[in-house]
């Protein structure tokens, strides 16, 4: 197609093929001449030598348009659409062929009038209007009264008429865009900036085409309309750029430290802390992102933490408090405002004989690219990284934290393809929560960047070469985003922490639990001279001494319960309705976290968990959003869990419908009150929706004792075990002749069960899980 007069061609083809594609262009060009340049997707037949060679040789540029964007080439799109519903409306009366009725498709199209030019691309082209079916039958109508022009008169007169057309089609042109942009910009936030002012701009991600985000500050350089600016862009390829006011925001400057007043008791206090901040959004009335209020602070180094002890440690009676203190000034060595190097081990990198890896630093902002600095700075004052010449190279960049300050990473996602995997466990989150118990002091221990205690081997430094735009260095401790860090930290607490009693490690995250205070101190003093044994350094922001509740690994633990995060379930209930297949995964990842907490959870988001499928369209219907509601609404009436309790009997609740299996695991308290330790729900698969009840009954008995096997598994105590269904209480000692029931009965032979029969009325809760909501 012809971009200035919209004058289009097709052509049939078999196989497009370069070969024919060229032939058939060639065709083209000698009858409406040779182009300056030709436009083309980034199909490979476009893109081969041959086709570059045939352009070449003609003298004509290859312009390429950007790809999964077809606004590069808009009009030839909606030119497509249009020939395809001329195509299928020609089959569909005719009956033929498409390909026969590509001439007459075409014919009509180049005759008619282009909205946005005022005149028929035929007429552009030719100078006059084509002789089709109704310049015909005008002249049939008029036979006899055309008057004849001789060959100069007729020339002169296709010039004339050219000019002219060439003329209006501008002028139409002009009008039709400007009508385009303002139905736009009626949609256009209403915001205003002045020549000076710093903004953020929405601009493609480098070396991501699919990708944008706000980038900047940038500065105002002028203002052209309401809705146009042209900002300075010196850091990328075009140094001034107009944007669109939709693409603005403006840029508020944050102060980037903090001041401690000075102690009125003398005590020496750190004046000022340098806290360097990123953009952490959220999103305001007019859907752009600014920083949080919680997010704009970082956290207190241990130096200023220590000056101010006392007051952390108000919770604490002053004995209490008192022996806080003085385990905290016994071992200063724990306490360094810069991570320490661990003497227990070491980590190494096995890429195995794969070759170098080298990769160039990503573009960023300036502003990003001064923080950049300043962490490589903090990296080689420290000893932490040095000057590389490794052949390996791999990109860094800034991931902002919770509490709004910057973490340093290294994309090492092609180092980590070629590293051999280290299998080391880490420890099952339910098993480390469900420890704590009624434990009455609670303590939790968190290390100063764990990772950088951890020294490298000199193979692994080699490999963890680093580049950012300003420096090319290498690491010589574990970085953040390593393949094999976890398992490697991990194996390390293990050493140091692994045979203490009452004390769980999770990574970096170390709680302490017991029921006297004495037991605490003396847990507490042993774990800080096994830390300092390994010379490790904990970051005093995040620990908290001697609490009865604390928040570990997502859940509020302590007082003998478990409860949900106050945040996370509000996160939750402001999630937003799901528009894509990917956010509906993340919504039920989130939910499923804390589905122990609810009732019937598995049943209730049935449809939701269905339309995750690739194979069902994602279709928003009634049933989703009800389902999609019910989740959150379990969440908001999650009970309070009981802390399992080993030294006494469970209980166990079981039911079945006739679409899944619920069950819910109790125990008695200490004055015989029953309380919930855990929710379970399963639906049933294809073929089980086909057993009989007392089959559907004994599944869900097994289903609940596999699930709870960690609990019931061991138990000296007989398990008494509950069901509204009779014939399953003679499970043990039934013979009959069906062989999965009888296979069953073996399964459940390995667990001390008692099984009582309790009416549906009463069982309540379980009766409930295994049901869906209505």
């Amino acid at each position: 197609m012809c971009v200035s007069t919209r004058f289009p061609e097709a052509i049939p083809l078999r196989r497009i093929t370069t070969a024919n594609i060229t032939k058939a262009l060639v065709k083209f060009f000698t009858t409406f001449g040779l182009p300056k340049t030709v436009q083309t997707d980034q199909g490979t037949n476009f893109m081969s030598r041959d086709f570059k060679r045939t352009l070449q040789s003609f003298g004509v540029s290859h312009s390429v348009s950007s790809a999964y964007h077809p606004e590069s080439q808009g009009a030839l799109e909606r030119w497509h659409q249009t020939l395809k519903a001329m195509l299928s409306k020609y089959c569909h009366d005719t009956g033929k062929s498409w390909d026969e009725g590509v001439p007459f498709v075409l014919f009509a199209i180049r005759d008619a009038k282009q909205e946005s030019l005022g005149f028929s691309p035929a007429t552009l082209v030719f100078g006059h209007d084509v002789r089709g079916p109704l310049k015909v039958l005008k002249e049939s109508f008029l036979s006899g009264c055309v008057p004849k022009t001789n060959v100069v008169e007729f020339v002169k007169t296709c010039k004339d008429r050219w000019q002219r057309a060439a003329l209006l089609a501008k002028e139409a042109l002009c009008v039709s865009q400007a009508n385009m942009k303002r139905r736009f910009d009626q949609k256009a936030v209403e915001r205003q900036f002045q020549p000076g002012d710093k903004v953020l701009v929405l601009l493609p991600v480098p070396n991501s085409a699919l990708m944008a985000r706000f980038s900047g500050p940038y500065v105002i350089a002028r203002k052209v309309s309401d809705t146009n600016y042209i900002l300075n862009t010196p850091e990328r390829r075009r140094k001034t750029r107009l944007c669109h006011v939709n693409m603005l925001k403006p840029y508020h400057a944050r102060d980037t430290g903090m001041t401690e007043p000075s102690d009125t008791a003398g005590t020496a206090v750190l004046s000022s802390v340098p806290v360097t901040l990123l953009s952490v959004e959220v999103k305001g009335d007019d859907d752009l992102g600014t920083l949080s209020e919680g997010q704009q602070c970082g956290r207190l180094s241990n130096s200023v933490f220590l000056a101010k002890a006392e007051t952390h440690l108000s919770h604490l009676p002053p004995s209490q408090c008192k022996d806080v203190l003085g385990l905290l000034r016994s071992y200063p060595s724990l306490f360094s405002d810069v991570p320490s190097r661990t003497n227990v081990c070491e980590h190494d990198i096995d890429v195995g004989d794969a070759a170098p890896i080298k990769q160039h630093a990503y573009r960023c902002p300036i502003a990003k690219r001064e923080v950049m600095k300043k962490e490589v700075e903090y990296l080689v004052e420290n000893d932490l990284a040095q000057p590389s010449c490794s052949p390996w190279s791999s990109p860094c960049l800034l991931t902002p934290k919770s509490d709004g300050t910057p973490r340093f990473c290294t994309d090492y996602r092609k180092v980590n393809a070629v590293t051999v995997s280290d299998s080391f466990p880490l420890p099952r989150m339910e098993d480390c929560i469900d420890s704590i118990g009624p434990a009455k002091f609670i303590t939790k221990l968190d290390l100063l960047k764990g990772y950088w205690q951890v020294p490298l081997t000199s193979r692994a430094s080699h490999i963890s070469a680093f580049v950012t735009p300003d420096h090319f260095m290498q690491y010589t401790v574990m970085a953040f985003g390593m393949k094999n860090a976890p398992a490697t930290f991990q194996r390390l607490m293990q050493l140091v922490l692994g045979d203490v009693p009452q004390c769980n490690v999770y990574l970096d995250d170390v709680v302490l639990y017991t029921d006297t205070w004495a037991d605490h101190m003396s847990l507490l003093r042993t774990v800080f001279q096994r830390l300092a044994e390994a010379s490790l350094t904990l970051n005093l922001a995040k620990c908290e001494f001697g609490k009865a509740t604390v928040t570990y690994l997502g859940k509020q633990v302590g007082f003998g319960q478990v409860r949900p995060v106050e945040a996370k379930i509000t996160a939750i209930l402001d999630y937003p309705i799901p528009t894509t297949r990917r956010e509906l995964r993340r919504f039920l990842g989130m939910t499923g976290y804390y589905r122990c907490f609810c009732k019937n959870f598995s049943v209730v988001v049935t449809s939701l968990t269905k339309l995750c499928s690739p194979k069902v369209p994602f279709e928003w219907s009634a049933e989703c959003q009800h389902a999609f509601e019910s989740a959150k609404s379990l969440l908001c009436s999650t009970p309070v869990l009981a802390a399992p309790n080993f030294s006494r009997p469970f209980k166990l609740e079981v039911d079945a419908s006739a679409t899944g299996a619920g069950a819910v695991l109790l125990q008695d308290d200490e004055e015989g009150v029953c309380h919930p330790v855990c929710y379970f729900s399963a639906k049933f698969k294809h073929h089980q929706l086909n057993y009989s009840t007392i089959e559907k009954e004994a599944l869900a008995l097994l289903l609940a004792l596999q699930h709870f096997a960690v609990y019931v598994g061991s138990s000296a105590s007989p398990v008494t075990v509950f069901t509204d269904h009779n014939p399953l209480v003679f499970l043990n000692r039934m013979y009959n002749h069906n062989q999965r029931l009888m296979r069953w009965a073996l399964l459940a032979q390995d667990y001390n069960l008692v099984i009582k029969h309790k009416k549906g009325t009463d069982n309540i809760v379980a009766d409930a899980l295994s049901r869906s909501s209505r």
